[in-house]
């Protein structure tokens, strides 16, 4: 499972991955910005292709963990797979600056 990485400090709100997002695994924040349902995600990516300011990128092609969260869970029973994807995550990119 890749899903995305969200960098929500760029985002402009403009609601296109919402949208586009055949699982409705992106809601809107209180300012319009995407919050990733991190286990409804199922790799589709139309939200990556339809960003206008590539504000969400797959997560092999993450350059950083975002500053801001860009995730939670709609189901408890996902959080130790989230922890452990998002450990391996954290390992892929510090692998990737040395």
């Amino acid at each position: 499972m890749e899903t995305v990485v969200i960098y929500r400090e760029n985002c402009i709100a403009c609601g296109a991955c919402i949208a586009y997002c055949p699982y409705g695994a992106l809601i809107p924040d209180e300012e319009g910005k995407p919050i990733l349902l991190w286990d409804r995600c199922n790799d589709d990516f139309a939200c990556v292709f339809v960003c206008p300011v590539a504000a969400i990128r797959r997560a092999s092609q993450a350059e950083r963990l975002p500053l801001v969260p860009w995730y939670k869970l709609s189901r408890e029973d996902a959080n130790a797979e989230l922890r452990k994807w998002l450990r391996s995550l954290r390992r892929g990119l510090m692998a990737s600056l040395q």
